[in-house]
């Protein structure tokens, strides 16, 4: 099997567990007797897993090489799911969600930095929209679970098998990917990097955006309940989001080499803000969480792709640092819904997506833009 049909497996496996903490959350919070802002540490659990991943991915791929790392994420994500599954006691059930986060960060930037530097902005589009297909399965499995009368462990059992089925496959072809490791540039250390104002403005497009994303999918549940939403139709509406932004990674996969990775992107930033206007004043929910969606869909894999050209050698650390940013914005930014819907209800939290896709959308605008791939942005002095 070639090894883009592999990391495309692999993205749909790092996609299946993530959105289930907020589709699930209105059976495991009152099961725990948990408020939301508790949802909030769960998350913020997972990116404390994703940010030490993601700032030690330089050396594990080093010292591992990707199928290595790939192989183990995958399966530590089992693992996980397995023994939250079983549902422990609530200190080992946010524990776990650390072990989650670091599977999922290293694959993440293990596969990032191959894609990155070897294919075109339509390949990354569609690796991530493989997440976006797994993130879309973990929710709608977990809906149809509950469906049947079954409680909420049943769906983390499930998660659990599919994927320590695709831990076991790559764990057979984990030599396949000798000879893909970063260049010498992914020993250049993290401070370096750092001080490139480009590394640190993505940074900041990482932390934004993922909190969007993950503030989107993981509270559309929980926000369409507070409007009248069975649990059922609740669990559908963050499938809906999640398909929305696998999607239109696929779409827009087959025209951002034509538009123009920064010109899609530029395109995209204030139809997401509508988007995210209409969500929150409650019109047509369904329409407008799926735009929504669709319009952030290419962030996060088009700034991906376009790192190498901004950052040349830098960009193996680059792209650590991004993914722990993105990981950071998943800690930081839902877990201040959790409490603004504490605080003020679970309608707060649209108008604080409002609020994020605006400073996203002054980010996008002051990226680099017409950079060929093979240039990259020397630092300012």
């Amino acid at each position: 099997m070639p090894l883009l049909a592999l990391a495309y497996l692999a993205f749909i496996g790092l996609g299946l567990p993530d959105p289930l903490p907020g589709a699930l959350w209105p059976q495991v919070g009152p099961a725990y007797g948990m408020p939301n802002a508790a949802l909030g540490l769960v998350l913020a659990s997972l990116s404390c897993g994703y940010i030490l991943a993601g700032l030690t991915a330089a050396r594990l791929i080093a010292a591992f090489g990707i199928g290595g790392v790939v192989a183990g994420s995958i399966a530590a994500t089992a693992l996980t799911a397995a023994g939250q599954a079983l549902a422990p006691p609530w200190p080992v059930f946010v524990g776990l969600a650390v072990l989650a986060g670091m599977g999922g960060g290293a694959v993440d930037a293990a596969l990032n930095v191959y894609a990155a530097q070897r294919l075109a902005p339509r390949h990354l589009n569609w690796l991530h929209a493989c997440w976006g297909i797994g993130a879309t399965l973990g929710p709608a499995a977990a809906a149809a679970i509950l469906a049947t009368g079954a409680g909420w462990q049943a769906a983390y059992a499930a998660v659990a098998a599919a994927l320590a089925a695709l831990g076991a496959a790559f764990l057979v072809t984990r030599r396949r990917w000798d000879g893909t490791a970063p260049p010498a540039g992914g020993r250049i250390g993290m401070i370096p990097a750092l001080r490139h104002p480009v590394v640190r403005l993505q940074m900041a497009v990482f932390f934004i955006y993922t909190g969007l994303e993950a503030g989107g999918g993981q509270w559309a549940a929980t926000i369409l309940a507070a409007r009248g939403a069975t649990p059922a139709e609740a669990a559908l509406a963050a499938t809906l989001f999640w398909a929305g932004l696998a999607g239109g990674r696929i779409g827009l996969g087959f025209v951002v080499d034509r538009i123009g990775a920064d010109r899609l992107l530029r395109l995209g930033m204030p139809v997401a803000a509508v988007a995210a206007l209409g969500f929150a004043l409650g019109l047509l929910d369904a329409v407008f969480l799926v735009l929504f969606a669709v319009a952030l869909a290419p962030v996060y894999p088009t700034v991906m792709a376009r790192t190498p050209a901004r950052l040349g050698p830098l960009a193996v650390q680059a792209i650590g640092l991004q993914v722990a940013a993105a990981m950071a914005g998943v800690a930081v930014l839902p877990g201040l819904m959790g409490l603004a819907a504490d605080w003020a209800g679970a309608q707060a939290v649209p108008w604080m997506l409002l609020l994020l896709a605006g400073l996203l959308w002054l980010l996008i605008w002051r990226l680099p833009a017409g950079m060929p791939p093979g240039e990259f942005a020397p630092p300012r002095t």
